[in-house]
C-alpha cells in the first residue's frame, strides 16, 4: 500500500492529539482545527495500513491525494530536460 495525504476527523480534541502522542503519525499540527459542527480535523500523510487501522479505531479518514503520485509528478517536473533553465554562468 502507498502513502496518502489525508484529512482525519474525530469527535474530541483529545482523540486528535492522540494521533501524534499515541500513534506517532505524520500529521500537520498547524492544520488542526475545530469545525462548525463541533468535530475536529487534522491533515497528514499516512500509509494505507494506518488508514485502515485508524478507521477501525473510529476515526473518519478522507483521502485527499496519493502522495506517491504527487512525488512522481514533481520529480518529472524537476527532471524534465525540456524545461526552461536560466543561464547564470556570467554571475
Amino acid at each position: 500500500m502507498g502513502y496518502y495525504i489525508v484529512r482525519i476527523l474525530t469527535d474530541t480534541w483529545d482523540r486528535l492529539r492522540d494521533l501524534q502522542r499515541l500513534y506517532d503519525l505524520d500529521v500537520f499540527g498547524q492544520t488542526a482545527k475545530q469545525l462548525a459542527d463541533g468535530s475536529f480535523e487534522i491533515k497528514g500523510v499516512l500509509p494505507g495500513e494506518r488508514i485502515e487501522f485508524l478507521s477501525g479505531k473510529g476515526y473518519r479518514i478522507e483521502v485527499l491525494a496519493d502522495a506517491e503520485e504527487i512525488a512522481k509528478e514533481r520529480l518529472k517536473d524537476v527532471a524534465d530536460p525540456g524545461s526552461p533553465t536560466e543561464d547564470r554562468s556570467d554571475q
